[in-house]
């Protein structure tokens, strides 16, 4: 629902990923199959598709998980490239309320919350390299890609204020900024509201003001 009317505000086209969940299907299986969709969707393969997308001007965006699933994607096409049938161009990424976290608690996570994470992600992925301290969860870990190699041209990070993850959140925006990447990044925050609160509360009117900005953000202004 959410997608469905960011896209007709936008007047775009959404391809929907639906990778394979934890944990009946235990990460990396999520990144594995977001890559092929976003490579599927880039090679011209669908005639529709092609037809109605501009592979000149991909998006790429996600919520919570997704969210985190959107930075590495946007880190994968800066260190590997697409195998395009066309030129694709990533214009931008946005991450909506992205899951991120790391080894060591950081200043303003809540002690439970973080330790429900650490538990969480030894279970949907045992093979994780240092744990939480795995590039995929925590980019600015020791040994994680350069966040120079973000492949989009513009980034729009929003949080909301009473999310427990807003700390970590608000680091990776500044840990972007300071990178030398060479793209813009933005900040968007929801004050008074929690982890993905637009889903829950979809039409109030914080959820109203954060689409406009991702739709704002999509139009290029």
């Amino acid at each position: 629902r959410y997608t469905t009317s960011g896209v007709a505000s936008a007047r775009g086209v959404a391809v929907s990923v639906n990778y394979r969940l934890a944990p009946e299907h235990l990460l990396p299986a999520a990144y594995d199959d977001s890559w092929a969709a976003l490579s599927w969707a880039v090679s011209g393969a669908d005639p529709w598709l092609s037809a109605h997308g501009d592979t000149g001007r991909v998006f790429l965006s996600g919520a919570s998980a997704g969210g985190n699933i959107a930075h590495n994607m946007t880190i994968a096409v800066g260190v590997r490239g697409l195998d395009a049938a066309v030129p694709a161009r990533i214009e931008g990424t946005i991450l909506l309320h992205p899951s991120f976290c790391g080894e060591t608690r950081m200043e303003g996570e809540p002690e439970e919350f973080w330790e429900s994470v650490k538990k969480r992600w030894s279970i949907i992925f045992p093979d994780a390299k240092g744990g939480l301290d795995d590039p995929r969860m925590n980019p600015m870990a020791a040994g994680a890609p350069s966040l120079t190699k973000l492949a989009c041209e513009r980034m729009l990070v929003c949080a909301a204020s009473e999310d427990p993850i807003r700390p970590r959140e608000r680091a990776y925006y500044d840990a972007v900024k300071r990178s030398g990447w060479g793209g813009e990044v933005d900040w968007f925050e929801s004050e008074g509201e929690g982890h993905a609160f637009f889903v829950r509360k979809y039409g109030s009117s914080k959820a109203v003001k954060l689409m406009d900005r991702v739709i704002a953000f999509l139009a290029g202004h």
